[in-house]
């Protein structure tokens, strides 16, 4: 049924008075028909259980499910139990995890491509280190899997013993471990390569490079367990291996949501996120990568004593390492800044930005990795957060295109709307290849005090010839739709080319920005469109009644259901819950 006598909202004629869940949408009974008058498609309590059981946990009853239902007595009885059966699903961990599927299929986020052969994966951006094997003088202890072949050994070349540590690691609390060779090492300095020459590096600032050590608690380094280095945490059948819990972060977060009733705005609007420590350790060593070296002696997010009363997901236990559980994510990057309307215009302020403000998934390191462009990341969350369709256009003619898609030639179809998003996620961009997890380096431009080059970087000079630097220099262009700066801005400071925020005279589903910057300012303008709401509205009700809203087709449907999930706090319990006892799901519309 398409509730196309909705458009204006309110109660259909054969409605009870008052408010209905319905908004309108109940088809009037038949009338031609020996049964006139009577709602003969009312489900039955039987088919409204398997109904209630597949929207809600992704399975049919059991046996014993409908054993019990049977046993109730009459229909009304028999329609209690399912409402009962209802209430203690939306409670059970089932629920959580059908949250979370729907979610993951909903974001459809891609795993972080890989940097160089598999498994070269690069979020993680700490090195590798194994144990030494058994026979060696040094066995069971951990050591760098290259670059350091003395370590097992116990011996350095000039036959001097290799440094030997034992310290709590990070991936296992409460447990001692040692490390020999370089991976040991405490010195301030280290010595790495540079185009084969030995160069001297601040070990501080430089992490385990060369032959600096994995700093306290080894939090620099990850344990690999395996034969082959890397594949732990790189192959997507692992569920426990970073690089699917990276891709996972943001269903997890919808998911958490749901199940601690917590506002869905929270997804985009908020400091928070969810993440086992294994996750947490990637943004940690990203805030390390910007310079806060004050992360190394910060045990919060290792130590269960530090998180035992976080909420967790249903799976878990509180404190669990393994656990979903919510953390800020500025404590762990603190370049993702905790501040709700930070401002920052490097057309007219030339220090450093402090970074760009937390905006739930839409800076998981996820969704910033999956999709390395900012106009891909721009697209994606229209399409996915709003609900917008980017089609290409048909028989219609455009201007000449010269050197902006956003205002010039067919492509402005899309990038006229797609530029205003893809501008506030620019400032993340990845660069390099990693090497057994560690190498590749991911950048936020003009943030902070690590994240900055000379202007030549403007000229593709080396060694700012490639990525992303190519690609700035290219598409970061003035006077664009994506880049609203002059060309004398931009000779004056080139970090000006960053700007990620939307300037007033540009605006968003028709809502003019704040000034906030970064993905927060994008998520403040869909939600202040009622995009979002209407996107999880209709994602919810595609997941409970099996089909989606037609937003054109079904307004006045559309609008009262995004009004009382508003009214309701945007909690998606309640929602879900509110649906289940609407006619059309008791009817099986």
């Amino acid at each position: 049924m398409v509730c196309v006598a909705c458009s204006g909202g309110g109660n259909a004629p054969n409605d009870p008075p008052g408010d209905s869940q319905d908004a309108g949408c109940v088809e009037p009974p038949p009338t031609d028909t020996s049964d006139a008058g009577e709602k003969s498609d009312v489900l039955t309590p039987s088919r409204l259980l398997r109904r209630a059981s597949l929207a809600l946990r992704g399975t049919p009853p059991t046996d014993e499910e409908y054993a019990e239902l049977e046993a109730a007595g009459d229909e009304a009885a028999q329609r209690a139990f399912v409402d009962a059966f209802v209430d203690r699903m939306l409670h059970q961990p089932s629920f959580y995890r059908t949250m979370f599927e729907q979610a993951r299929d909903w974001f459809n986020l891609p795993l972080t491509p890989r940097t160089a052969d598999a498994p070269e994966y690069g979020v993680q951006q700490q090195r590798s280190i194994q144990r030494c094997p058994a026979g060696t003088a040094r066995a069971g202890a951990w050591k760098y899997v290259r670059g350091d072949t003395s370590a097992c050994s116990g011996q350095k070349a000039d036959g001097s013993p290799v440094d030997e540590r034992s310290i709590e690691p990070w991936w296992a609390p409460g447990t001692t471990v040692t490390l020999v060779g370089f991976a040991a090492s405490t010195s301030a300095t280290g010595t790495t390569s540079v185009n084969g020459n030995p160069v001297t590096i601040a070990c501080a600032t430089s992490g385990p490079e060369g032959t600096c050590g994995c700093g306290p608690n080894a939090v620099l380094c990850h344990a690999d367990y395996q034969q082959y280095p890397g594949h732990e945490d790189y192959v997507a059948h692992n569920p426990e291996g970073q690089r699917r819990l990276v891709s996972e972060e943001p269903a997890r977060l919808f998911a958490h949501l749901a199940w601690h009733d917590r506002p869905a705005t929270d997804l985009i609007l908020g400091t928070y996120s969810v993440a086992p420590t294994r996750l947490q350790a990637a943004y940690v060593m990203q805030g390390l990568a910007g310079g806060v070296t004050s992360l190394l002696d910060d045990d919060s997010w290792w130590r269960p004593s530090r998180f035992s009363d976080a909420p967790v997901d249903p799976e878990h236990a509180q404190g669990d390492p393994l656990a979903w559980r919510e953390y800020q994510v500025p404590s762990r990057n603190p370049f993702f800044l905790a501040e709700r309307d930070y401002r920052f215009d490097p057309r007219t302020q030339t220090a450093a930005s402090r970074g760009i403000p937390a905006a739930g998934m839409l800076t998981s390191l996820g969704f910033l990795t999956a999709y390395p462009r900012e106009r891909v990341r721009g697209a994606r969350a229209l399409e996915t957060l709003a609900c917008e369709v980017l089609a290409p256009p048909s028989e219609q003619r455009f201007n000449e295109y010269r050197r902006d898609p956003g205002t010039e030639g067919p492509c402005q179809h899309c990038h006229r709307r797609l530029d205003p998003a893809a501008i506030h996620f620019k400032r993340y961009a990845k660069q390099g290849a990693a090497f057994e997890g560690w190498g590749a380096k991911y950048l936020m431009p003009g943030v902070g005090t690590v994240w900055h080059w000379p202007a030549r970087w403007r000229a593709g000079a080396y060694p700012y010839g490639g990525d992303p630097f190519s690609h700035w220099n290219r598409w970061y262009t003035p006077d664009t739709l994506l880049t609203p700066v002059t060309e004398a801005q931009a000779q004056a400071n080139p970090e000006a080319l960053f700007l990620d925020f939307l300037p007033p005279e540009q605006t968003l589903l028709g809502q003019v920005s704040d000034g906030t910057v970064g993905p927060l300012g994008f998520a403040k303008l869909i939600v202040a469109a009622g995009t979002f709401d209407r996107c999880v509205v209709r994602h919810l009700h595609a997941q409970v009644m099996g089909r989606d809203i037609d937003p054109a087709r079904e307004a006045g449907y559309l609008d009262d259901q995004v009004a009382r999930f508003v009214a309701g706090g945007r909690k998606v319990r309640p929602f879900v819950k509110s649906l289940t006892q609407s006619n059309l799901f008791q009817r099986g519309r």
